[in-house]
């Protein structure tokens, strides 16, 4: 029999990312019945440290930033052996904050890199051989993984224009840090797992638009009685279809359409219509399906055309259609901005844009939330924002991202 090992969640940093991790915990512990197999230990900042606190053993764990905004991750040696050694250890971050500051009262934002840091600072202290800590495995949650936008280098480089493999460096410093896993959702590029398997990095994307046909209960060790919550968590813009349906008028329910930008949203809208349209014959199906191809030239130069092979064009836009255009990422909405626009010059109803990650910045909120040509914005929790874009948020990133926990913890003591 495989004896129990005890499954760990570290938030590297605080605020929504202390919550996410909490969030994770309860599911894993109610939901998918682990129970007390599952700890969370919480990091402080620097501030919140007592003062005369000595640096020793006795130290907790403090993920923080120097005056000069350097990261700062420190611990003692009770935290390390007592909590740490012989764990499952599961790293929380958001990679993405863009409203969060590095400091109270400050200006000054945290960057991408600055959540980086902490990550790699705590698999420093975990991973270093002189601390003697030897987790069972080391893995990265990252609702949203950053670097993933040079991702067209093969077709940049046939032009003759060339980009840094950012994504590769990123993977390579993380396994050389000592990560053994990385779960994340919807990821922008399909080179992560490419790079991940040439790192030795195990790798768990987990898909949002998923139906509950693709989802093995059995897998979350579920029986059925239980596994009707948990599938409905795990398939969300499933669940958000068949919710705008219901919120359709009767005569616009069987006008509904989706809509792919580019090619590599091509796939991921197909398995989405299959899902979907599931009670229509498969020629009737990508009836309901818009194509379109995009090409970034320049900077600011996006050209959008429809493809060849579409059965929607401009001369058969339904006048009482509603029109889902599906994206793993929506920044200031340009392209969707463009998309929506053309439809609705050409008659359609009413233009929505689902997407996995909204990674607006705070300078493209202005544009981001112009709703002139979109009707809504729907848009998974993976990146917090606030209330300063104007989006239907749909929480879901704690149970996809604690599914695909409890897979791999399970595979893992299973080999042990």
């Amino acid at each position: 029999m495989v004896s129990k090992a005890k499954l760990l969640l570290i938030p590297c940093s605080g605020e929504e990312t202390a919550e996410l991790a909490k969030d994770i915990a309860d599911v894993l512990r109610v939901d998918l019945n682990l129970g007390d197999q599952v700890e969370i230990l919480f990091s402080h900042i620097a501030d919140d440290i007592e003062k005369g606190t000595p640096k020793d053993n006795r130290h907790p764990l403090v993920c923080d930033f120097f005056a000069d905004s350097e990261a700062q991750v420190d611990i003692g040696r009770n935290d390390l052996k007592d909590v740490i050694r012989g764990r499952d250890v599961f790293l929380v971050e958001h990679l993405l904050t863009p409203d969060r500051r590095i400091f109270e009262n400050s200006d000054q934002t945290v960057h991408v890199n600055d959540h980086i840091a902490l990550a790699r600072g705590i698999l420093d202290v975990i991973n270093n051989p002189t601390n003697n800590v030897e987790p069972l495995q080391t893995t990265l949650i990252a609702p949203y993984i950053t670097y993933v936008r040079s991702h067209s280098v093969d077709w940049y480089t046939e032009q003759g224009f060339y980009q840094a493999n950012t994504l590769q460096g990123f993977i390579r410093d993380f396994v050389s840090s000592g990560l053994n896993r990385l779960i994340t959702i919807d990821p922008h590029s399909e080179r992560v797992a490419e790079i991940a398997q040439k790192n030795g990095l195990n790798y768990h994307p987990v898909n949002p638009f998923q139906s509950g046909r693709s989802i093995n209960p059995y897998k979350l060790g579920l029986s059925s009685n239980a596994a009707r919550k948990v599938m409905n968590n795990l398939r969300p813009f499933h669940d958000r279809f068949i919710k705008l349906r219901e919120e359709l008028k009767e005569e616009d329910k069987e006008h509904l359409y989706v809509v792919s930008v580019d090619d590599g949203t091509e796939k991921r809208v197909e398995n989405f219509a299959e899902r979907c349209f599931q009670d229509l014959p498969p020629e009737e199906v990508y009836q309901r399906v818009i194509y379109f191809d995009k090409k970034r030239e320049s900077y600011d130069g996006t050209k959008s055309k429809i493809k060849h092979f579409s059965q929607i064009n401009e001369n058969n836009i339904d006048k009482q259609g509603t029109y889902i255009i599906i994206d793993d990422m929506y920044a200031s909405g340009g392209t969707a901005q463009k998309i929506a626009e053309y439809l609705k010059r050409n008659g359609a109803k009413r233009v929505e844009v689902w997407t996995s990650h909204a990674v607006t910045m705070p300078q493209q909120y202005e544009k981001g939330n112009n709703r002139e040509y979109i009707d809504r914005l729907v848009c998974l929790d993976t990146i917090p924002h606030g209330s300063k874009l104007n989006a239907e948020y749909v929480k879901a990133s704690a149970y996809l991202l604690a599914a695909e926990v409890y897979k791999a913890h399970q595979k893992m003591m299973s080999s042990r």
